[in-house]
């Protein structure tokens, strides 16, 4: 028997602190301080207390399993450069009906059904993606989404528009990696879009101001 990760959850490691997701709930938490250092060990193959086991599968951090054992922290290429690093331009294609469209079923789905319904497909392995195809068509987009934003404005704006981006992208048969960082003191949480090591809708040296916890 080994363990995983609860259902639901994701996290990365900062300053030897595990930095967990919630995705259902938009939550991040850390642990109490001697739960974390048991949790680290225990992530890293490391014998721990059995009465810390049973407190990370009590406060819904773990579970067993059948399979595998497998609790490791999510993985991301460390960003080395950026695709977006023209100014947002207007045109035509920020209204266009289509772009219209969604503007507002992101926005919808995000406030009434959640970000899990927009995470059907799982993009992660376009973190180790080295090709570049299609980049001048994806900085188009991303400029073109970026325009619109200073237009209609957004709510959680880095969320919702590299979820336009990326289903944009999608219609045109490409594809990214959706990451949800975060940094401690003061705590602030960001995403982006990522193939391999290029960021395409921030500046990578931006982005790497964040520990990643989940990946999509």
């Amino acid at each position: 028997m080994g363990f995983v990760l609860a259902d639901g959850l994701s996290y990365g490691v900062g300053a030897n602190k595990a930095i967990f997701l919630a995705i259902a709930s938009d939550r991040y938490f850390c642990l109490s301080p001697e739960l974390n250092d048991a949790f680290l060990a225990f992530s890293d193959g490391q014998i721990v207390d059995q009465h810390h086991i049973e407190t990370l599968i009590a406060d819904g951090i773990i579970r067993d399993t059948i399979g595998d054992h497998d609790i490791r922290p999510v993985r991301v290429p460390v960003a080395e450069r950026s695709l977006a690093t023209r100014a947002a331009r207007y045109t035509m294609a920020v209204r266009s009906p289509i772009a219209l469209f969604d503007r507002v079923y992101v926005k919808r789905v995000l406030a009434k059904k959640g970000l899990p319904r927009l995470l059907t497909r799982d993009l992660s392995n376009l973190l180790y993606e080295r090709s570049e195809r299609g980049a001048e068509d994806i900085a188009e987009i991303v400029e073109a989404v970026h325009a619109a934003g200073r237009i209609f404005g957004a709510k959680d704006q880095c969320l919702s528009q590299s979820l336009l981006i990326r289903r944009q992208m999608q219609r045109c048969g490409y594809g990214a990696a959706l990451v949800f960082g975060v940094r401690l003191l003061p705590f602030e949480a960001h995403c982006w879009l990522q193939r391999g090591v290029t960021v395409l809708d921030d500046h990578h040296e931006h982005v790497v101001q964040f520990t990643p916890v989940f990946a999509s």
